[in-house]
């Protein structure tokens, strides 16, 4: 499901590629060429973490979250802090970026390409 709240709409640029159960909101910008895998929920309040890069995206004051030109986002998860957590083994899911698109990511969204 694809949104604007709170008027601020949200941006998804050409050729990306939207997997089955995702929610992007909070005017969230995808950039050309991303894969969102199945199940990633963007919000304004969730970073995504890029490992390839070793960078951390969230939303700021002055600018939406942006997933990054040809990322290939999946949902993660990261342990959640405080004793009774760890006691428990929670976890918080979070995207993640695990590679950025390329010929072997290309041949995987050809059929997608076909039937646009």
């Amino acid at each position: 499901m694809l949104e604007p709240v709170g008027n601020v709409p949200v941006v998804i640029e050409d050729d990306v590629v939207i997997g089955g159960n995702c929610g992007i909101y909070e005017g969230t910008i995808v950039r050309s060429r991303a894969v969102i895998g199945a199940g990633v929920v963007l919000t304004g309040s969730t970073p995504v973490y890029d490992l390839v890069r070793g960078q951390i995206y969230r939303k700021t004051a002055e600018r939406p979250l942006e997933i990054p030109y040809g990322a290939v986002v999946v949902p993660g998860a990261r342990p959640m802090r405080g004793a009774f957590a760890e006691e428990h083994g929670l976890q918080i899911t979070t995207p993640m970026i695990v590679k950025y698109r390329d010929e072997k990511t290309d041949s995987g969204t050809a059929l997608e390409d076909a039937l646009r």
